[in-house]
């Protein structure tokens, strides 16, 4: 069996913070072994702001629930996998001050062996609905809450509200890279570029639909545009790249070599990240 290459993630997120610095992002990490032939690939989920890993999906700082994780093969046909364990677990001491934690982001290793269908495979997690709303509670006191609008009770005026919902995919190539297909999720970023074989300076190309129609950005609509970072930038200080949608087109020249990871979709006149 060939040797496969695993180049690139991404995560797709729907969300209408009112920051792209503060909002946590969804996204499935993909490496790929064969140290013991005929190799494997193995995922990971990544939720918060720092690639590869950051936060568990339930925490303090930012909670999301999962709908569905999946392994998509180059025919489409679908195999679900366990979703995390999203229990939060008491954190320990430690002998030098610090505190630890145990949980789930769903680690999943996928085994290749001679029958492997060649072509492209793709890791898919996606969110349920999500709702945050920000409100005054009946003492005027300012609070954040889980919840959509209308499930707050104690609420003395709602002053804002959203809807979160996320799609996150990474893919690995088995043999020989086959153009992956639309899901069907409501917005999409789809690679036409054959990713197993990327190098510094080539040029990566995407499709992006919205509820299956290619996106374009406008001065007279809104101006979206997606946004590439890695962890092969350079430092912890935000860089990330950025291509503009023209008919349901963007592409990236790769800057460095790595793996790249997050092309989202970002929406600067109407503050939504996906």
């Amino acid at each position: 069996m060939k040797r496969t290459s695993l180049s690139v993630i991404f995560g797709l997120l729907l969300i209408a913070f009112s920051s792209q610095a503060h909002a946590h992002l969804l996204w499935v990490n993909l490496y790929e072994s064969f140290a013991h032939p005929p190799g494997h690939a193995i995922a990971s989920i990544g939720w918060g702001h720092v690639l590869p890993m950051d936060d568990f999906l339930v925490s303090k700082t930012g909670s999301i629930q999962l709908a569905g994780y999946e392994l998509i093969d180059p025919d489409l046909k679908s195999t679900a996998l366990p979703l995390p364990d999203v229990k939060i677990h008491e954190k320990m001491k430690t002998s030098s001050g610090m505190t630890f934690q145990s949980g789930d982001l769903g680690i999943r290793k996928f085994g290749l062996t001679e029958k492997t269908k060649p072509g492209a495979y793709q890791v898919v997690v996606t969110s349920r609905d999500n709702f945050f709303s920000k409100y005054l509670d009946k003492k005027g006191k300012q609070k954040w809450a889980g919840k959509a609008m209308d499930e707050i009770k104690d609420a003395q005026k709602i002053l804002s509200g959203l809807k979160y919902k996320s799609f996150a995919k990474a893919y690995f190539t088995v043999g020989k890279w086959t153009e992956p297909k639309a899901l069907g999720h409501d917005l999409e970023i789809i690679p036409t570029t054959d990713l197993s074989n990327v190098h510094m300076g080539d040029m990566v190309s995407f499709e992006v639909t919205f509820m299956g129609r290619p996106l374009s950005s406008s001065p007279e609509k809104s101006l979206e545009y997606l946004t590439a970072t890695s962890n092969a930038f350079g430092g912890p200080d935000g860089f990330f790249i950025g291509a503009m949608i023209f008919n349901g087109k963007a592409q990236f020249r790769m800057p460095v070599a790595g793996q790249l990871g997050g092309e989202r979709l970002f929406q600067p006149g109407c503050n939504a990240a996906k």
